[in-house]
């Protein structure tokens, strides 16, 4: 293992005080792909602050420059917001350290009894199922029984692929709890799959209480092409993964599917993959689904740490708390 690389697997103590945390991630963002990804932050900030999603009187133009002022200032600041092993989950995902945890505790394979509904979590593209150890941690202390699945390829597989093992580990927890519903959460691409899987088994919708979407573009996620912009030079000579361009062209809106199941969408305004609108669920109009839309106008989450807020977590534990009614958000 080269220098380099070695320097990139091992923790990085003064990146994860919050002094360091703030420091490390103003270098990360200007590295060039973070630049590029960037530049559609700074359009959804502008575009949600002159939409009809804020009130007549307090819309405003912002322009570029006070724009990425307020991306930048508060990709620094949202870090300090976390806790040190999120930090360090953090930038692993971003290849500057090592994940806080190897591997994740499993639900014992019989035995396990629970009143709560269990949780299963679906990764994103190219997430490994250790960034989750913060919501993982989370529910398990509140008693729920939860998984996180690891996609095909690390998520480089096509979206089909993934959903047929998304029903195999749903189906293998159902069977581990002796419960005959499950929670989902899905993550950007994890949401995509679940969606997508829902739509194609519908005789499996009752499987399902909540499903719950995070960063998820519903109408293609614009960032997944500079990522497949980075891996192709990376990767001579290899087909290039047919999940880039599903995600990049992604055409969902609409739930057919059961109305037992309720379905919630989290966006955050303050995202680098996914625009705004792009990621709003909505029901076709002949089916009375459940669907609660939140759009999180919080500088402090953006399309990562919308997996490690503790905030966040919050939000989806009354999602999935039974009796909850959803309505969908214009």
């Amino acid at each position: 293992m080269s220098k380099s690389s070695a320097f990139k697997h091992k923790p990085i103590p003064w990146m994860y005080s919050t002094a360091g945390a703030m420091v490390a991630a103003a270098i990360m963002k200007l590295n060039p792909i973070h630049r590029r990804l960037s530049e559609m932050e700074i359009r959804n900030i502008q575009d949600y602050f002159n939409s009809d999603f804020i009130s007549p009187s307090q819309r405003r133009h912002i322009n570029n420059l006070m724009a990425f002022m307020m991306s930048y200032y508060h990709a620094i600041k949202r870090l300090g917001k976390l806790g040190k092993l999120a930090r360090q989950d953090y930038y692993a995902l971003n290849r500057q350290g090592c994940f806080a945890l190897n591997e994740l505790p499993r639900v014992p394979e019989a035995g396990f009894t629970s009143q709560k509904t269990p949780l299963l979590i679906v990764p994103g593209l190219n997430t490994p199922p250790v960034f989750f150890r913060e919501m993982h941690a989370y529910f398990s202390a509140k008693g729920y029984p939860v998984e996180v699945m690891s996609l095909p390829e690390n998520g480089l597989a096509d979206v089909a692929t993934a959903a047929a093992k998304l029903e195999e580990e749903l189906n293998l927890l159902k069977k581990k709890c002796d419960a005959t519903k499950v929670n989902v959460v899905g993550h950007c691409l994890g949401g995509v799959i679940a969606h997508y899987w829902l739509q194609t088994q519908a005789m499996q919708a009752g499987s399902v209480a909540n499903l719950v979407s995070l960063g998820t573009g519903f109408l293609g996620a614009e960032g997944v092409q500079e990522l497949k912009n980075l891996w192709i030079p990376r990767n001579p000579g290899k087909p290039v993964p047919k999940v880039f361009d599903e995600l990049i062209h992604w055409n969902l809106n609409m739930v057919r599917t059961s109305t037992e199941v309720a379905y919630h969408s989290l966006i955050t305004v303050w995202d680098f993959m996914v625009h705004f609108r792009k990621g709003l669920l909505e029901a076709a109009s002949d089916m009375p689904c459940q669907i609660n839309n939140l759009i999180l106008d919080n500088p402090d989450i953006d399309h990562l740490t919308i997996a490690l807020n503790h905030e966040v977590f919050e939000y989806i534990e009354r999602m999935i708390r039974p009796g909850l009614t959803s309505t969908q958000a214009t």
